[in-house]
């Protein structure tokens, strides 16, 4: 049980104490609040349990407070437990409470922060899912970015996550890439052949289009035009679902399943959940198309899923897709999205309400724009010297697959997000990856230096911090490390894994300042310095612990 845990379930006892005793309403129900304070003079915890409860308990705040710190203040954990303003109960733990959670993070090792709280959850986690019909963008890469920090993260808080990637090879976009390939090809042969209107222009279709070409020649050549589209339709999308993989491969993002939309209506599954609307009663007909009744959910307005000349609208296979996720065992289903789909939410979460699932069960996040900044100016996203697309792979050629990763998790998913290539690009302390990496890779010296200079690196079992005198900047990294839990299940929940990174600039902040103050390989003093490497070690793992859940390189030297 760490830190939090155990001051929550004293504040919880002391609650059930106080109701036995008539000191609260028996028939409360309570569930206990607690925050680490903004400010350390205000302790290591604190609770506004009193102030929640003295409406209910027709009580002055600060008389509930003094009653739970009569109960608290026993426990062996508190250094203090006081009473501030109109009622917050703050408390301080104890040196050796502190030192004991330094050693619990050596005992934990890799396994330090997990968590089997979602034990219970089946969870499929849709992201990226670009058209393959390009190379995938700078948005693209930031998706990927949080959605395998938030996949891991979840898995360490025991839920059981599955990395979905959605291809969008049976629709008009798909089309248009082997219209646009068929152009290229016809172009070559020196017909007068546009590409069509939306087709693609840019330069790796001609060279899709001729590698199609090349693979294919005798098929194309005996084609009608739109057998030809076709053929290229399908030498296309395989070509960049290829890329696709290998892109994101090379970023450290790897997908369970590639879940093709063509097998939804190959398999008759697009009818199947139409049948299904049906049966709910949500499903009419109106100007020759089929409508679902999406405002009895929440939508502004209804939406065709047929249109009058026969052809299924693009929702139609969203929502057999999504059923089918449900059909597939999970119990909840997250979808990361461009920001050019924000729109959309409502009716697909009116279409699971409507399929008989629970709100909750059905969860979207926006990944907003990216701004690329070069000598403090935007940098075009549509180009890169000269009729260059830029892509995800410029990027991470150009600044490393860390300090990308790290720069897009840096951030909220649904705020914009400027992406400073001059600052990427530094090695220096003023690049955030490179300040924490480096506060990494001087632990790791300093343990090698331990080692050269004779003094062993005590193991976890011989508790070399039980009776250690810590200094206050000692003490001060201890509470930082600890906090590793807590940040982990926030992240978890709100499914938002800047505050990790966050928590491990302010983590290699607090590691350093200690350094500076703290002597640690001192042959001289050899408890301290046992006890001090002790608590380096335990840095070590919370440093490479966070890391590897952003899928960040923890590097023993810089």
């Amino acid at each position: 049980m760490y830190l939090k845990e155990r001051v929550f379930q004293i504040i919880a006892e002391a609650v059930v104490v106080l109701q036995a005793e008539g000191s609260l309403p028996a028939d409360m129900v309570i569930q206990p609040e607690l925050e680490r304070p903004a400010q350390a003079k205000h302790g290591d915890f604190s609770t506004n349990l009193a102030m929640k409860l003295a409406k209910t308990a027709r009580q002055p705040p600060r008389v509930i407070a003094e009653a739970l710190v009569e109960k608290m203040k026993t426990n062996g954990l508190f250094e203090t437990v006081e009473i501030a303003g109109p009622g917050f109960v703050n408390v301080s733990l104890k040196a050796d409470v502190l030192l004991s959670e330094a050693e619990a993070i050596r005992a934990g090792g890799e396994q330090y922060g997990a968590s089997d709280v979602g034990k219970s959850v089946k969870l499929l986690l849709e992201f990226v899912s670009a058209n393959p019909t390009g190379p995938l963008n700078i948005v693209s890469a930031r998706a990927a970015a949080v959605g395998d920090a938030v996949a891991n993260i979840l898995q360490s808080q025991g839920v059981q996550v599955f990395r979905e990637y959605y291809i969008n090879d049976a629709g008009r976009q798909a089309r248009l890439l082997g219209h646009s390939m068929l152009a290229r090809q016809k172009q070559k042969q020196g017909q007068d052949y546009p590409v069509p209107k939306d087709g693609y222009e840019k330069d790796y279709v001609r060279d899709v289009a001729y590698a199609s070409e090349t693979a294919q020649s005798e098929a194309l050549a005996n084609a009608s035009e739109e057998d030809a589209i076709e053929l290229n339709r399908q030498f296309g999308v395989k070509i960049m679902q290829d890329r696709h993989k290998q892109s994101l491969a090379d970023y450290g993002v790897l997908f369970d399943n590639w879940y093709s939309e063509l097998t939804l209506h190959q398999s008759g599954k697009v009818e199947e959940a139409i049948a299904d609307l049906k049966k709910h009663g949500c499903v009419y007909e109106k100007d020759g198309a089929l409508w679902f009744e999406s405002t009895k959910f929440g939508d502004d307005k209804d939406r065709v899923l047929k249109k009058a000349n026969g052809d299924w609208a693009y929702i139609a296979a969203d929502i057999a897709y999504h059923r089918d996720k449900f059909e597939r065992g999970y119990t909840e289903l997250v979808d990361l999205w461009g920001p050019d789909h924000h729109g959309y939410i409502a009716r697909m979460k009116a279409a699971m309400q409507a399929l008989g699932h629970e709100p909750e069960a059905f969860q979207v996040y926006i990944v907003q724009q990216v701004n690329l900044l070069e000598s403090g100016k935007p940098v075009s996203m549509s180009k890169r010297g000269e009729g260059k697309l830029l892509e995800m792979d410029d990027l991470i050629q150009d600044v490393g697959k860390d300090v990308t990763r790290f720069f897009f998790l840096l951030r909220s998913t649904d705020a914009h997000l400027d992406f400073d290539l001059d600052l990427a690009r530094k090695q220096s302390e003023d690049n955030p990856v490179y300040y924490v990496q480096y506060a990494y890779a001087r632990i790791c010296s300093i343990l090698r230096k331990a080692e050269a200079e004779g003094l062993a690196i005590p193991t976890a079992e011989e508790m070399v911090l039980k009776n250690h005198q810590a200094e206050k900047e000692e003490l001060t990294l201890i509470r930082e490390l600890s906090a590793y839990p807590e940040i982990l299940a926030s992240c978890a929940r709100s499914l938002e894994p800047h505050g990790l990174a966050f928590y491990l600039r302010d983590l290699a902040t607090t590691f350093h300042r200690f350094y500076t103050v703290c002597r640690v390989v001192d042959k001289d003093v050899l408890e301290r310095s046992r006890a001090r490497l002790a608590l380096v070690d335990a840095s070590r793992i919370v440093l490479q612990n966070g890391l590897g859940l952003l899928g960040i390189s923890a590097p023993e030297s810089m």
